[in-house]
């Protein structure tokens, strides 16, 4: 049997393709579009009787079914409807709650992101990068940018990850945008473009006292410079 590509990354454990989220259905190797099928054909209504029946999923490779197959564990459906009025609640299943687990974006290490959010490491990793780049998150949806982060895993993330607040939002001036040194509101539109050339001819780089020099802050505006953003020297 061919192992899929996404192998590396795939957290085989048992499940149920009736009861499934889409991050769990993710952590399992199914691709996005596989999975968001998975969801529209449960929420039509559909049910898999068997594990056979899970094979039929629409874009669903043999190989990847193959692998899965001896984890597919579905449980009896109980039945209860009237004559001609289906109730929603007919279909009961005894369902595993998720741990409730938060995450402070800005504080939590690699083993706690790993440990309670179950994503691979090459997506942590990217996460603690994109922090250390941007300098301090200000806002969940920040995770977008990161390369790797579906909109499933995101929709899944954001009941769990939080800013705390009162957090002091730190800038990585290398990272920094022109709205983002105007908004400091010590710098005119002409100084900005200034900054953001000499940024561009230090290979994206721009050091606190460079800076200072080139834009001629006084010591005052100097100081409240350095509180606010991070240099990388």
């Amino acid at each position: 049997m061919t192992v899929p590509k996404s192998a590396e990354v795939i957290h085989l454990v048992n499940f149920d393709p009736n009861q499934i989220d889409s991050l769990q259905a993710i952590r399992l190797g199914i691709p996005e579009k596989q999975t968001r099928a998975l969801l529209h054909y449960r929420a039509k209504g559909g049910y898999f009787n068997t594990s056979n029946d899970f094979s039929k999923l629409y874009g669903l490779k043999n190989e990847l079914y193959l692998l899965l197959s001896p984890y597919i564990k579905i449980a009896p459906r109980n039945i209860a409807y009237s004559r001609g009025n289906l109730n929603h609640t007919a279909f009961k299943m005894d369902r595993v709650e998720e741990p409730i687990w938060k995450i402070e974006m800005n504080t939590a290490g690699e083993t706690e992101w790993l440990s309670k959010t179950k994503l691979p490491n090459d997506i942590v990793h990217r996460i603690l990068s994109y922090r250390n780049y941007i300098g301090t998150f200000s806002n969940p949806h920040q995770l977008s940018k990161v390369y790797g982060i579906t909109d499933s895993v995101l929709q899944k993330l954001k009941g769990h990850v939080y800013i705390q607040a009162g957090t002091k939002v730190i800038l990585n001036a290398n990272a920094m945008s022109f709205k983002d040194w105007k908004q400091l509101g010590l710098f005119s539109d002409q100084q900005v473009w200034a900054i953001l050339r000499l940024k561009k001819e230090n290979d994206g780089k721009i050091g606190w006292a460079r800076l200072v020099e080139v834009c001629d802050l006084s010591q005052n505006e100097a100081m409240q410079l350095r509180q606010q953003i991070h240099f990388i020297e």
